[in-house]
């Protein structure tokens, strides 16, 4: 299986936002988009490019390989680019991505009647966690200043939006077979005495539960207990299931999340050189 890629260093939390035009009061600042409630929002003033961009200091030389913009209001044709520098100015940039559509084309070919298929392509419920935006870089890039921009001019709303920014380097583990992504729905149901059944609707999330058996010491040690011990569960990552899969499958395996409990590290080999063993046991966050 290839590798599940996890967000959970994220230097973006601990950088300075500045840069753009964003709403200062009413708990929509620029600087909400390093809390982990994605709800907590950061507004632009308007939809002029100008005013949606931010410019990101990390404060020193770091690695980055994985960007993500979450519960964004970008329209289906709102575009995103990152560039990464060492010069507060953006100059001479180390990396680039180029101006990139902000949805991806989800829907799976076939399953809509001929006339019904959308003719963007793109499936909103291919995203169950809500509006992500996600890069990963071909190999890791290193810099201090990270500026992002959004060019969506023609948003109805008179503004972008976005409750989430994360930047690091991303880990990468080979999982077990078995993994699991279940859809949960916390409804409460019961019957009246006639037998009719009543429903008290709840927002659903999904769990992930995943297995790692052959890490070597370091990946167990230096990641899988580093995962445990630093985040618990109160610190939040993203989990990206495979960056290559088909966009219809990979923002279903996209998941935004915390853990449920620390597994722990096991050893599974009795020979040298010793492998070890690690899980994942994890519920979004919305």
């Amino acid at each position: 299986m290839k590798p599940l890629h996890v967000l959970w260093k994220k230097p973006s939390d601990g950088g300075a936002f500045d840069g753009g035009a964003w709403v200062d009061g009413g708990g929509l600042a620029l600087s909400n988009l390093a809390t982990q409630d994605v709800m907590e929002l950061a507004r632009s003033i308007g939809t002029a490019e100008a005013a949606t961009w931010w410019r990101l200091d990390l404060g020193r030389l770091v690695p980055l390989s994985m960007f993500a913009v979450l519960n964004h209001n970008g329209t289906q044709t709102a575009r995103r680019r990152h560039v990464v520098s060492n010069h507060a100015d953006g100059s001479s940039p180390v990396y680039d991505t180029g101006f990139e559509l902000m949805w991806t084309p989800t829907e799976v070919w076939g399953q809509q009647p001929f006339g019904a298929f959308p003719f963007s392509g793109i499936d909103i419920g291919a995203y169950p966690g809500g509006t992500v935006d996600l890069h990963v870089a071909p190999s890791t890039v290193y810099g201090r200043y990270l500026f992002t921009y959004v060019s969506d001019a023609t948003n109805p709303a008179g503004y972008f939006q976005a409750g989430r920014f994360m930047a690091g380097e991303a880990s990468q583990h080979k999982m077990a077979f078995g993994v699991k992504v279940r859809s949960v729905d916390p409804s409460e149901c019961r019957r009246t005495r006639g037998g009719l059944r009543l429903v008290r609707r709840r927002p659903g999330y999904r769990e992930v539960s995943i297995t790692f058996e052959h890490m070597t010491e370091a990946e167990a040690y230096a990641t899988g207990f580093e995962i445990d011990r630093q985040l618990g569960k109160s610190g939040d990552f993203l989990l990206v299931y495979d960056p290559d899969d088909a966009p219809s499958v990979r923002f279903r395996r996209t998941v935004y999340a915390a853990l449920t409990e620390t597994v722990g590290i096991t050893t599974t080999t009795a020979t040298m050189p010793r492998r070890y063993g690690w899980g994942i046991n994890a519920e979004e966050l919305i």
